[in-house]
């Protein structure tokens, strides 16, 4: 792998949607040596060695089989999506002389944050092959092709006093171009992207995304600006600590396992996300498929543990009465622990204090985080994961500014030190087990 920080800024700029953030992955894990898999193929026997799924494209689950038989799971869990705008089927219109593309928001978005950009389109193609079959495509144009304008403040005068107010439906739309007869319309713009012809472009997934480039920021380059840091900075961090741990990986009694799931920014309600059946079911294959029963697959999950992965709340130094006064985050001094009471994170007494032991051992620092408690909590796959599979689970995060805005803020020293956990996790003894 090339410098961490550095390949992480190249993931970040190469993941515009979740489609080709989890290829950017799998190319990280076939370079490792791991193989990509088939959920529709026999997976037993399956001999120890390295291996991954990617379920539907936006999801993927990487694992490596021990040569021992396995004492439990080892999970690293992180989600693929970010909040974005995503185009309706018939997006397509005009409208006082211009060419817009209708869209619709697609989780917590801040909506603000998304005027006045350049910005691009990227998602998957279904595009229909000269054998009559339909496959995925993915497709990016990365160039300034969107805009979405503010109203000039001689319009809405009183708009820095009473604040920007945002009509999703009216206010979103952004503008393709000069309406014109001859103008190329949107399936000819996305088919010559992908190099197809028009014609075979039978469905689309697509989204804009922000074409400015992640960067390091700040007085001496210790900042990350970017788009997607919640939560492709997770995602890339449990890829590489897996990629990094691979080579001990077969001398061990557990299996290390990055799972990566999409839509979580929506409630993970779907056949990709952490609420669906893949995970338990791609375990329970996992456990059997050197000649395990189902209950040897029950066992393994009584020895497992989950780290669920998802940014975190840095204290904001213009807005610090936002935060809870003695939990408050800092940018470059070590992973978060969150914590709450209603269970919109996972975190136990107990699987705080084995995570604060990792960071312990490998001499990163640590730090907490609870939410106000007069402020609604945000949630991760934490809680679904847990729920699903019945697994102790610590809910962590690099801390960061700007979250669900359009460009997002970070420490440049955090990843290094969240991956170093990660890997280290991966490797942990059960600190229950006698």
């Amino acid at each position: 792998m090339h410098d961490p920080l550095d390949d992480l800024l190249v993931y970040l700029g190469e993941s515009p949607t979740p489609y080709h953030a989890v290829e950017a992955a799998a190319r990280r894990l076939g370079k490792a040596g791991f193989i990509r898999l088939s959920e529709a193929a026999a997976w037993s026997p399956l001999a120890p060695g390295r291996y991954y799924i990617t379920p539907g494209g936006s999801s993927l689950l990487a694992w490596i089989v021990p040569d021992a038989a396995p004492t439990g799971f080892r999970i690293v869990g992180a989600h693929t999506d970010s909040p974005n705008l995503r185009l309706k089927p018939k997006a397509e219109y005009a409208k006082e002389g211009y060419d817009q593309l209708g869209v619709e928001v697609y989780g917590g978005v801040l909506l603000n944050s998304w005027f006045d950009l350049d910005l691009g389109l990227a998602g998957r193609l279904l595009v229909r092959g000269a054998d009559g079959k339909t496959a995925p495509r993915l497709v990016e144009i990365r160039r300034p092709l969107l805009r979405i304008p503010r109203l000039a403040i001689h319009l809405d005068r009183e708009v820095n006093e009473k604040g920007f107010l945002v009509h999703r439906q009216d206010h979103m739309a952004p503008i393709l171009g000069m309406a014109s007869d001859g103008a190329r319309g949107l399936r000819a713009l996305v088919a010559e992207a992908a190099d197809v012809e028009p014609a075979d472009v039978i469905g689309q997934d697509l989204m804009l995304f922000d074409v400015n480039p992640p960067t390091l920021g700040g007085r001496d380059r210790e900042l990350i600006f970017s788009a997607r840091l919640d939560n492709l900075a997770m995602c890339h961090a449990a890829i590489a600590a897996l990629v990094a741990y691979a080579g001990d990986a077969a001398t061990r009694d557990v299996i290390p396992v990055a799972a990566l799931f999409d839509h979580e920014e929506v409630g993970s309600e779907s056949a990709y996300g952490a609420a669906s059946g893949f995970l338990p079911r791609a375990l329970e294959r996992i456990a059997t498929a050197r000649g395990g029963t189902r209950d040897d697959y029950l066992r393994t999950l009584a020895g497992s543990i989950c780290v669920s992965a998802d940014m975190a709340h840095a204290v904001h130094p213009n807005y610090d009465g936002k935060h809870e006064p003695r939990h408050k985050p800092e940018l470059n001094a070590g992973p978060v622990i969150k914590v709450n009471a209603q269970q919109r994170y996972a975190t136990s007494g107990a699987t705080a204090a084995m995570f604060s032991e990792l960071c312990r051992e490998v001499v990163i620092p640590v730090q907490h985080y609870a939410h106000r408690t007069d402020l609604p909590c945000g949630s991760t796959i934490g809680p679904i994961t847990s729920t699903q599979l019945g697994i102790r689970t610590v809910d962590v995060g690099n801390p960061m500014l700007s979250m669900h805005s359009a460009r997002e803020m970070s420490g440049a020293k955090d990843p290094a030190m969240m991956t170093r956990v990660m890997q280290a996790f991966y490797g942990a003894r059960d600190p229950e087990a006698t």
